[in-house]
């Protein structure tokens, strides 16, 4: 995940790439993994009313997120992200 002096990929996506990764997706576009571009699956949960984009391959998720009018609101860090960013 980092090269050696580098700095440390996030383990998860950000506000503007999942919007962006959403976009594409509601537009029947399949959506690759800006980190690998191995397809992503999109998880869903009904009684909460969220959804979450995960990688296939390599695992890079998206907070959980709900949709509205104005766009996407995040919920949640991924589960699999302890609060101190180590897995």
């Amino acid at each position: 995940m980092s090269e050696a002096g580098g700095a440390q990929e996030s383990p998860h996506l950000t506000h503007a790439e999942v919007t962006r990764l959403w976009a594409k997706f509601r537009a029947g576009d399949v959506v690759h993994c800006p980190r690998d571009g191995i397809g992503m699956a999109l998880a869903v949960d009904g009684a909460a009313k969220a959804y979450r984009l995960v990688c296939t391959q390599c695992g890079l998720a998206s907070a959980w997120f709900g949709t509205t009018p104005a766009g996407i609101v995040l919920r949640s860090a991924p589960a699999t992200v302890a609060p101190s960013g180590d897995e």
